[in-house]
């Protein structure tokens, strides 16, 4: 695939892929249960609002939202029709549209819509950026739900972009429950790489930590409620024809592979080499072979094509993206292969050799960023278990 110096093996295990285009570097909701009224009198409750944030900048720009764009959405068609009319824009001067909520007073004047209302995909990215703390991620569902009761639909790369920062923020549960909630919040896990760096992330903690109790039960945790989420919901997060790979995600072996990583961490390191009571670790690694080719590494499981479409897997050409994704896969084949029966150990170590194979070729890749996070993978999963060994010798 990306091989600059590599066996024979190596080599077959790329494939026909050694043409493909490379890329150089790595690259619950708060709805109040508020009345309020308009004018002419009107009520209802479940007002979408806002938690206090972290700081003023950021609770005035999702007030300005708010106010902008999601409360019109309460009025009467007749009102929107009203404030969006310019031959009204005098009249509203003097008479304008109110909404009381709670005892405050909302009043709504003329609005020109291709000047005055917020672009929603930079308000969401600025929203986003400004988020400190997992408090402030807890406005992310309230703020997607209002975008989307007006209308306006989410831009993909935000989606990446919010998955990246609430694991930085330890907020990644927001991100679950927003995906849980897709009719609402328009979070559809319908694409390869939103998947897979959110369940890359989502073990994160657990890898940082040296696979501590805490951290790895809650992984695999999070990690499986992903992929029943992938099953249970398929209608919601079914990829179209434009992102679909080879397989539904929830039967996709590198999605399969995160679970099985969880769970034979948590045999190895924390139940001695033995299985849990309900045989997961064997279950789901039988599972994970009878879908992947004997033979095959984690580049040839998709056909050529689909490396070849950004909104496919053309993200796993990435030196550095490869490797924070497939270095999990890797250890999890390795780990598992340890707890499971010979038959079962073979098979897995027959894949694990064939990633191995592609993970050196991206390591010795002069393309790969030194600094980057794919590296990094690599370095808290494989050096630290180097180092260790090397330590008790």
């Amino acid at each position: 695939m990306f091989l600059t110096r590599a066996s024979n093996t190596a080599a077959r295990a790329a494939g026909a892929r050694t043409w493909l285009p490379l890329l150089a570097n790595g690259g619950a909701a708060l709805r109040g249960q508020q009345c309020f009224s308009t004018s002419p009198a009107r009520q209802g409750n479940h007002i979408i609002t806002f938690r206090p944030s972290s700081t003023p900048e950021l609770d005035q720009l999702l007030e300005d939202f708010r106010h902008k764009i999601i409360l019109p959405t309460y009025l009467s068609p007749e009102q929107r029709r009203r404030i969006y009319n310019p031959r009204q824009k005098q009249s509203l001067i003097n008479d304008p549209v109110t909404m009381e909520i709670d005892g405050v007073i909302h009043r709504f004047r003329y609005v020109d819509q291709v000047r005055d209302l917020p672009s929603t995909t930079k308000t969401l990215a600025a929203a986003i950026k400004m988020m400190r703390s997992e408090d402030d991620f807890r406005n992310v569902r309230p703020l997607l739900e209002g975008a989307r009761r007006a209308g306006r639909k989410l831009n993909h790369p935000l989606i990446g972009s919010l998955i990246r920062r609430a694991a930085e923020h330890d907020a990644l549960d927001v991100v679950l429950e927003c995906a849980k909630a897709a009719d609402k919040t328009g979070i559809k896990l319908d694409r390869s790489e939103y998947i897979a760096q959110l369940l890359v992330w989502l073990q994160w903690p657990a890898i940082r930590s040296g696979f501590a109790a805490d951290e790895t039960k809650a992984a695999l945790r999070r990690v499986g409620r992903v992929v029943d989420l992938l099953e249970e919901d398929e209608e919601v997060h079914r990829p179209d024809l434009a992102t679909r790979g080879a397989f539904p995600f929830y039967r996709d072996p590198q999605v399969l592979a995160m679970r099985l990583h969880m769970a034979a961490a948590r045999a190895v390191h924390h139940r001695k080499g033995k299985d849990d009571s309900e045989g997961n670790v064997s279950k789901w690694a039988a599972e994970l072979m009878a879908l992947w080719p004997e033979g095959k590494g984690l580049l040839d499981l998709q056909p050529d094509e689909a490396y070849r479409d950004k909104n496919k897997l053309e993200y796993m050409l990435d030196r550095s993206q490869y490797l924070w994704v497939a270095s999990p896969v890797l250890h999890g084949l390795t780990l598992a292969a340890q707890v499971v029966d010979p038959a079962l150990t073979m098979q897995l170590q027959n894949r694990a050799d064939k990633v191995e194979e592609e993970v050196q070729a991206a390591l010795a890749s002069d393309k790969l960023s030194a600094k980057g996070r794919g590296r990094a993978m690599y370095d808290a999963l494989f050096r630290r278990e180097q180092g260790q060994e090397e330590a008790s010798e």
